[in-house]
């Protein structure tokens, strides 16, 4: 791969604390043996449709042979790895599998790719995940497992905070294998036990047959579409399928009764059910009290969660959190109370959400909807600010009423930005309810 002159000034982040929560990793010294005994009895077979597939990559490396930043990095490894991988997954083992970016599942921080299995009627769910960095920003030709070992209390050290960040992201998501690469090298990465984390040794670009990157990833994609690639929480083993996180430094610390106080440094988060996912995941789930806290209480609550390793994540939380916090008066009642937030391990910005009933759509509106609707967007008009983002999943029904949720684009608005805003909801209003009416085979008045 060769360097572009103009490269990327972006800063490293520092996503998680190894010290605290990470012990030393070890060498995971068994990973070429289960490689080479996956993919051995293929060598020898001649697949004319992998012929085919490792010929388009042959005639198409030439357009990514610069890389100006991490971004040409990433293009550069799906083209040359990650394609690869999925036509021998595909062809060798009738897995369907496949790469993209984390918006492509609903998974808990933003990792530079994510692989999932295609197919079936459930939302697609991470298994496995991979942090790139380039190989001009994050040099990784030495001894990994002594670098990292030798320097976890360095601070800025790039090889701890790039295998604390991959660690916090597979941890997070309850994944046991994670993945980095600077496109050069390629590491495996193993959660073993609690806090235990193995590293593979490195898969060199100039590597070939069953010790090259493709035959690792190979390896690894095929592992979690064959086993259960659940692993637990390193705060709490909770049952299958929930996702137990806690704030450590909090932005607000709130309640959901005013005559209660509730010990948030005592609370785990636990994330359940399914979430969606925009600029943040959103998922339902409960704010728990710990064992021997002496704190009885639980709560259903919304959680919007943040990677914050990208400083314009952090940004738009801080935002979010400021408009809740301006708009106080109306929580509760117009929009949701905000009962907490906060960061967990450097890397996740939390808010902790009233749970306020389910997401408009155009089935489940009442008699009453529009003009509840319309009530919650005025009162945030009357206190000058608008609500940025009006469409009807932005709306949320419960007993008590409607209000208006997701104020990750609120802003103060101008007298002419709340004039625009109206005639929008009246537009989606208008829209809906011919909608409605053409559905009901009703005329249109």
């Amino acid at each position: 791969m060769k360097r572009a002159r103009i490269l990327t000034t972006m800063r490293t982040t520092n996503p998680t604390h190894p010290r605290e929560f990470l012990a030393d990793i070890t060498r995971w010294e068994s990973i070429y043996d289960d490689i080479e005994k996956l993919l051995s009895p293929y060598l020898a077979i001649d697949f004319d449709d992998l012929d085919r597939a490792l010929g388009t990559f042959e005639w198409g490396k030439e357009d990514l042979d610069f890389c100006h930043n991490e971004k040409d990095v990433v293009d550069f490894g799906a083209f040359a790895y990650e394609d690869t991988v999925v036509a021998i997954l595909r062809i060798c083992f009738q897995i369907h599998g496949k790469f993209k970016d984390h918006q492509a599942t609903c998974n808990i921080g933003d990792p530079d790719r994510v692989f999932f299995i295609k197919g079936g009627n459930k939302p697609p769910k991470a298994e496995f995940m991979v942090e790139w960095k380039t190989p001009w920003g994050l040099r990784m030709t030495g001894d990994l497992v002594e670098e990292f070992n030798n320097n976890r209390d360095t601070p800025g050290n790039k090889l701890v905070k790039a295998i604390s960040q991959i660690y916090g992201y597979i941890s997070f998501n309850n994944l046991q294998f994670g993945a980095l690469c600077n496109y050069e090298a390629l590491y495996l990465l193993r959660r073993d036990g609690d806090l235990g984390l193995q590293v593979s040794p490195p898969f060199k670009y100039s590597d070939k047959g069953v010790r090259s990157p493709v035959a690792a990833l190979t390896y690894i994609c095929h592992h979690v579409a064959k086993t259960s690639s659940f692993y637990y929480s390193p705060i709490e083993q909770g049952p299958k399928g929930i996702n137990i996180l806690r704030i450590h430094d909090f932005d607000v610390k709130g309640s959901w009764d005013s005559g209660l106080k509730v010990p948030w440094d005592k609370m785990n988060l636990y994330l359940m059910g399914q979430g969606r996912k925009n600029v943040a995941t959103v998922v339902s789930g409960e704010v728990r009290h710990q064992l021997a806290s002496g704190f009885r209480y639980k709560k259903a609550a919304f959680f919007k969660v943040y990677d914050i390793t990208t400083p314009q994540n952090l940004k738009a939380a801080d935002k979010e959190i400021l408009a809740y916090e301006k708009l106080k008066a109306l929580q509760g009642k117009y929009i949701p109370k905000l009962y907490a937030a906060g960061v967990y391990h450097k890397t996740l910005k939390i808010l902790v959400l009233e749970d306020c009933g389910e997401t408009a759509h155009s089935g489940n509106l009442g008699p009453e909807f529009w003009k509840e609707a319309e009530e919650a967007l005025l009162a945030l008009h009357k206190f000058g600010a608008i609500h940025g983002d009006v469409k009807l999943d932005n709306f949320a029904i419960s007993s008590s009423g409607v209000m208006l949720i997701d104020l990750g684009a609120c802003r103060q608005g101008a007298p002419r930005d709340i004039n625009s805003e109206l005639e929008e909801f009246k537009a989606l209003k208008n829209y809906e309810t011919a909608r409605k009416e053409e559905d009901e085979g009703e005329p249109e008045e």
